[in-house]
């Protein structure tokens, strides 16, 4: 499956979570001779190797979450509640990372008050005209898909692009429809609630003959009475569910011309290959010194 796409965007902070669970459930307890982990920045590095190895972008960017919380946090203060945070040898090397794509001239961007989702949204808007794979494996960052526009998902050690052609082959609704979706059945992972006792077959063939949640209110009649009833009990929270899981563009990020993204800048600076040696990454840094020579 290779292709030569214009356009990598890597959701970073993605990547170093499954790059670091990755490594703790392999037991592969990476350090350097100080006891500092090194194993999610071994496994984020080894990763992108593969990436460019295979598929041979010409462009290349990182977007990564604010440390601060969201505008979603502040009208949803339960928004994503449930989930555990992550020990602090995580965020040693999510920090570390950043710094050693720096260092190898990678463009990082963080915005304080949106999530990477928003950032790589706002990405897309912005580099419209090009063949862009988003490599995430977030369900929020669908709702991007386009005929410009891919999202990269590794299934079973496999490496598949979704796009507007396959889609329906993954789905039972459009990349437009993601947020309708959500808003009706909810999301576990982002502490949504749904609608009780509508699940997602029934959404899908809601969607489907109606379009969106809009939609679906204006003709509340076509439907059962308990049906019906539910939708009305859970209306407030269906459109607020739809506003949150809306990825956001509508902000100013520091203009980047393409050329500073091309893959052509990346090269092992003497801060790079310093991070690279202090955290003892020889084998990382063999394969990106081979990634440069070809």
């Amino acid at each position: 499956m290779k292709k030569d796409f214009d356009f990598l965007i890597v959701d970073g902070t993605y990547l170093t979570y499954r790059s670091y669970y990755a490594m703790l459930y392999s037991k592969a307890k990476l350090t350097n001779s100080k006891g500092e982990p090194t194993a999610a920045v071994a496994g984020f590095l080894n990763t992108l190797i593969s990436l460019q190895t295979r598929f041979n972008f010409k462009y290349i960017v990182f977007a990564f979450d604010a440390h601060a919380k969201t505008f979603r946090h502040e009208i949803f203060t339960d928004y994503k509640a449930n989930r555990k945070k992550a020990p602090e040898e995580f965020y040693f090397q999510l920090t570390l990372i950043q710094k050693i794509l720096e260092s190898l001239n990678f463009k990082v961007i963080i915005e304080n008050g949106f999530e990477a989702d928003d950032v790589i949204a706002k990405i897309v808007k912005e580099y419209a005209d090009n063949e862009k794979l988003i490599f995430s494996a977030d369900q929020d960052l669908n709702q991007l898909i386009n005929n410009k526009t891919s999202i990269l998902k590794k299934v079973k050690q496999e490496y598949v692009v979704i796009n507007n052609d396959n889609f329906r082959e993954f789905y039972d609704f459009n990349p437009n429809q993601v947020i309708d979706f959500k808003a009706i059945v909810g999301d576990p992972s982002d502490n949504f609630k749904g609608v009780e006792g509508i699940g997602p077959k029934t959404c899908a063939k809601m969607l489907e003959e109606f379009g969106n949640v809009e939609n679906i209110y204006e003709n509340l009649d076509k439907f059962s009475e308990k049906i019906s009833q539910k939708l009305l009990e859970f209306k407030e929270i269906v459109f607020k569910n739809k506003y949150l899981a809306t990825l956001r563009d509508a902000f100013t990020l520091p203009q980047i011309p393409l050329e500073e993204l091309d893959f052509q800048n990346f090269k092992i600076t003497e801060k790079a290959n310093e991070f690279l040696e202090d955290y003892e990454l020889k084998n990382v840094k063999n394969k990106l010194i081979k990634l440069i020579l070809n």
